[in-house]
C-alpha cells in the first residue's frame, strides 16, 4: 500500500496543476460584466476576419461597376451562398435513403479461453479472421423518403432565393448609398457656385462703396452672406464624407482611400413611369425572392406534415451479407487445426411502431404548426409588398412632378438674381434685393439637385420593392 501512495501522490499534484479550459464559471453576478481570465483565449490574439477591397482611385466608377465590386466582396451574398450550398447538401443526404447501404467489413481476432469441460478447464488459443459485405436497403416506407426529398428540394428553392434576395438588398445598398453621395456632390458643387456668386456680390458692393454709390451697412451685409455662403459648403462638404464613408462601407473598402463615381450630370434621369401601379404590385408577387422563398417553406411544410403522416404506417427492411472465414486454433494437448468456409445472412424485416409516447402525434402537430406559421408570414408579406410598392410608386411619381418644378424654380431663380445684380449696378435695387436673390437662387440650386436624386433614388425604390432591381440594376461587367 505504501508504494502505491508513493505513486499516486505525485500523480494527482501533477493533475491539479494543469490549467482545464473548461473550468471556467457562470458571472457570478447579474449586475455587472463577466470579466473573463486573462488565460482564457490563450496568448496569441483574437483571430478577426478582416478583408478591405481595393478601389483604383483612378476609374471613375459608374453605378454597375459598384455594384459589381460589392457582390464580390460583401460578405453577406458569400454567407447567403454558403447556406444554398448547404441546402443542397441536404438534398442529397436525403436523395441517398434510396440507395442500398453497402458496408465492406474486415475484422480479425485471438484469445486465449480455458473452457471447463467436466472437471477440468482445457486451455485453447483461437485466432479468427473474418470479411463480408453487407447490404441494408428500405423496401418500402408509405412515402417517407419521398416527403423528406420533397421537403428538402423545397427548401432548397428557399435558400436559392434568399440567396438572390441577398443579392437584391445589396444592390439597393449600393445603389441608395451611391444616390445619396451624387446628392452630396451635387448639393456642394452648388454651394462652391452659391460662394463664388456671394464673392462676386462682395467684391461689386466693395467696389462700389470705394466710389461712394455704396454703404458700410451694404458692405457688411454682404460679407454676412459670403461668411454664410462659406459655412454652407463647409456643412456641404462634411456630408460629402459622409456619404462617401457610407457609400465605401457598403463596397468593403476603406473610406480613407479615395475613389471616384459617375456623376449626377452624366446620368440619364427618367422623364415617365412605364407601368401603372397595379401592374407593378402584381409583378412584384411574381418577382420578389423574398416572398417566393416564403412561398417554397409553405410547400416545405406540406412535405413536413406528410413525412410526420408516414411514421404512422410500418417500414418494410432488408439487410444481408455475404463473407468468408477462416480461423485457427490449438487447444491444450492436442494438435493444432485450421478451417475455412462462406457465410451469409439474410433478413427481411417488417417494423410498426405501435407505441412511443405520443412522439409521433407531436411531431405531427408541430409540422402542422410549422405549416401554419409559413402561410402567415406569405400572407403578411403579400400586404407589405402591396403597401410598399403603392407607396414608392407614389413617391415616384412624386419625385417626377418635383423635378420639372424644380427645374422651372432654378430657371426662374437665375433670371431673378440676374435682374436684381444688373438693377443693383443701376442704381434700381438695393443690397438687400440683391442678397434676397442670391438665396433664392442656392436654395433653387439645392432644390434642383436634390430633385433629380430623387427622381433615381425613388425609381430604385421601386424596382427594389417589385423585384426588379434584380434583373434590371446598372450593368457592370457582371453579365
Amino acid at each position: 500500500m505504501q508504494k502505491y501512495r508513493a505513486f499516486l501522490l505525485p500523480l494527482a499534484f501533477l493533475l491539479t496543476s494543469i490549467p482545464i479550459a473548461s473550468a471556467q464559471k457562470a458571472p457570478s453576478s447579474p449586475v455587472q460584466p463577466w470579466q473573463p481570465t486573462h488565460s482564457l483565449f490563450g496568448k496569441e490574439p483574437v483571430p478577426l476576419y478582416r478583408h478591405e477591397a481595393e478601389l483604383d482611385g483612378d476609374t471613375v466608377y459608374t453605378l454597375g461597376q459598384l455594384i459589381d465590386f460589392a457582390e464580390d466582396n460583401n460578405p453577406s451574398t458569400h454567407a447567403a451562398w454558403a447556406t444554398a450550398r448547404a441546402a443542397a447538401s441536404s438534398l442529397g443526404i436525403a436523395r441517398s435513403e434510396l440507395y442500398p447501404t453497402v458496408i465492406a467489413l474486415a475484422g480479425g481476432r485471438t484469445f486465449l479461453n480455458p473452457p471447463l469441460l467436466y472437471s477440468s478447464f482445457y486451455l485453447q488459443d483461437i485466432g479468427a479472421f473474418e470479411t463480408a459485405l453487407n447490404l441494408d436497403y428500405t423496401l418500402v416506407d408509405f412515402g417517407a423518403r419521398r416527403d423528406e426529398i420533397n421537403a428538402a428540394k423545397a427548401r432548397l428553392l428557399a435558400a436559392n432565393l434568399n440567396f438572390n434576395n441577398e443579392h437584391l438588398v445589396l444592390i439597393q445598398k449600393v445603389s441608395a448609398a451611391y444616390y445619396r453621395l451624387l446628392n452630396a456632390i451635387g448639393l456642394r458643387k452648388a454651394a462652391e457656385v452659391t460662394l463664388n456668386d456671394a464673392r462676386t456680390v462682395e467684391n461689386a458692393v466693395r467696389d462700389r462703396k470705394a466710389n461712394g454709390l455704396a454703404t458700410l451697412p451694404d458692405l457688411l451685409e454682404a460679407e454676412a452672406a459670403r461668411a454664410k455662403a462659406e459655412y454652407e459648403l463647409q456643412s456641404m462638404i462634411g456630408n460629402e464624407k459622409t456619404a462617401f464613408g457610407d457609400l465605401a462601407t457598403v463596397l468593403t473598402a476603406s473610406p480613407v482611400k479615395p475613389f471616384k463615381v459617375q456623376e449626377l450630370s452624366n446620368i440619364s434621369i427618367p422623364d415617365a413611369l412605364d407601368h401603372s401601379v397595379e401592374d407593378e404590385i402584381e409583378a412584384a408577387y411574381q418577382t420578389r425572392p423574398d416572398l417566393l422563398a416564403n412561398i417554397e417553406q409553405v410547400k416545405a411544410s406540406d412535405a413536413e406534415i406528410k413525412l410526420a403522416r408516414s411514421a404512422y404506417f410500418p417500414k418494410l427492411t432488408f439487410d444481408g451479407s455475404k463473407g468468408w472465414l477462416r480461423a485457427w486454433g490449438k487447444q491444450e494437448k492436442n494438435n493444432g487445426t485450421y478451417g475455412k468456409t462462406f457465410t451469409y445472412d439474410a433478413k427481411l424485416s417488417l417494423t410498426w411502431t405501435v407505441f412511443d409516447g405520443f412522439k409521433r402525434e407531436n411531431r405531427l402537430s408541430r409540422a402542422k404548426a410549422e405549416h401554419d406559421a409559413a402561410i402567415e408570414e406569405v400572407r403578411e408579406k403579400e400586404d407589405a409588398i402591396a403597401d410598399h410598392v403603392w407607396a414608392d410608386y407614389a413617391n415616384a411619381q412624386t419625385a417626377l412632378d418635383q423635378k420639372k418644378a424644380a427645374a422651372s424654380l432654378l430657371n426662374a431663380s437665375n433670371e431673378s438674381y440676374s435682374a436684381a445684380v444688373e438693377s443693383y449696378r443701376d442704381g434700381v435695387r438695393n443690397i438687400l434685393d440683391v442678397l434676397s436673390a442670391e438665396r433664392d437662387l442656392a436654395n433653387a440650386r439645392a432644390i434642383d439637385v436634390t430633385a433629380r436624386t430623387q427622381v433615381l433614388q425613388s425609381f430604385m425604390n421601386l424596382a427594389f420593392r417589385t423585384g426588379a432591381l434584380l434583373s434590371e440594376h446598372p450593368k457592370g461587367n457582371h453579365p
